[in-house]
């Protein structure tokens, strides 16, 4: 079935000016009419069943933009704004712009993002959803939503300065300094950190809430016994190497998440030394190799589905009664506490 966006491609115009000449608006020229209503007859297009929106105030129906399903992190997040969306009567439609799957990390452009991300809000404009979800792969700083959109917009897991909108996320240096804090209870006075990517909010943040919990111990984090990593299994095994070749007995490791710390675990069983045993190794995420290391690993659960739900009422509040412009929602984390810290 040709949609709205197909039409508008082959016509040479936006998907506005379809929309425009499908509901009779006079602001288009009669030769751009002419052309557009002739493509319409030869494709055969008809209108789906949100296009009968078209011609009422509103349409019940919320358009979620999503960074990339295949991201961990995304399908609970989704899962939590239609459960919601659900309860109150509205339905979803997802946009999916697989931008980790088209384009390898670095190899694209805010230019790039502009442009999906535009396509996608002018075809949910187009069919007259209520609002529309940004849901991110990773935190960042949104900044590619169009400033000229008349729906309303809720970012989830990134932030945005774009003005009255809306974000949720959660609480990466709380979460990184009550990890931390675990494993100095647990008696470790020394705690090495394999970290994300260095321009990354996750890394920053973590990296951050980590220093302060060790200097509210009075301790200092060694400068030495940080090993930059990029999130992958490679990563970890390369960072624990490192961080062991600077400190053999080194009782710590906290990596920032809990794919470097599957690393760091086989780097650790080649040289024979048991998490929880022989040295402390912390993740976060709880993703869900953390349960089936052996031992399972200490982590920090990241509340995917409560970023949804949150961000599904928020968006509910701004379209029903036009509160939340200025949420600013960040939610906690949650220690799950396994075997790979050693007790004392």
């Amino acid at each position: 079935m040709v949609t709205l966006k197909e039409l508008a491609e082959k016509s040479g115009v936006s998907i506005a000016t379809v929309s425009n000449i499908l509901n009779g608006k006079s602001n288009v020229s009669e030769r751009t009419r002419a052309r557009v209503l002739s493509i319409i007859e030869e494709t055969g297009y008809t209108p789906n069943y949100m296009a009968r929106g078209l011609r009422a105030a509103s349409t019940r129906t919320i358009g979620v933009i999503a960074d990339d399903i295949s991201e961990f992190s995304t399908p609970k997040i989704i899962n939590g704004i239609m459960e919601v969306l659900e309860e109150n009567g509205y339905r979803t439609i997802l946009a999916n712009l697989r931008f980790y799957t088209k384009w390898e990390r670095g190899n694209k452009t805010s230019e790039d993002y502009k442009k999906a991300i535009k396509s996608a809000a002018d075809e949910f404009t187009s069919i007259k959803t209520d609002g529309i979800i940004y849901v991110s792969g990773h935190a960042r700083n949104i900044s590619e939503i169009p400033d000229d959109l008349s729906l309303p917009v809720v970012v989830a897991y990134a932030f945005t300065s774009r003005a009255g909108t809306p974000f949720i996320v959660f609480d990466d240096e709380s979460a990184a300094f009550e990890m931390t804090e675990h494993l100095i209870s647990a008696g470790s006075n020394r705690i090495g950190v394999i970290t994300g990517m260095d321009d990354n909010i996750h890394t920053q943040k973590r990296l951050d809430g980590c220093k302060k919990a060790m200097q509210a111990h009075a301790l200092q984090l060694d400068s030495r016994l940080i090993a930059a990593g990029d999130w992958s299994m490679q990563s970890g095994y390369d960072g624990c190497r490192k961080l062991l070749s600077e400190d053999a007995h080194l009782p710590a490791i906290f990596c920032l998440n809990d794919i470097m710390a599957a690393g760091a675990y086989k780097y650790l069983a080649e040289i024979g030394k048991v998490p929880g045993r022989d040295i402390s190794v912390a993740g976060f995420d709880n993703r869900d190799i953390s349960a089936c290391l052996n031992p399972p690993l200490t982590t920090m659960e990241i509340p995917l589905t409560a970023i949804g739900e949150a961000s599904a009422r928020t968006m509910l509040n701004l379209i029903e009664s036009g509160s939340g412009a200025d949420e600013k929602i960040r939610l906690p984390c949650r220690l799950i506490a396994r075997q790979s810290v050693i007790k004392k």
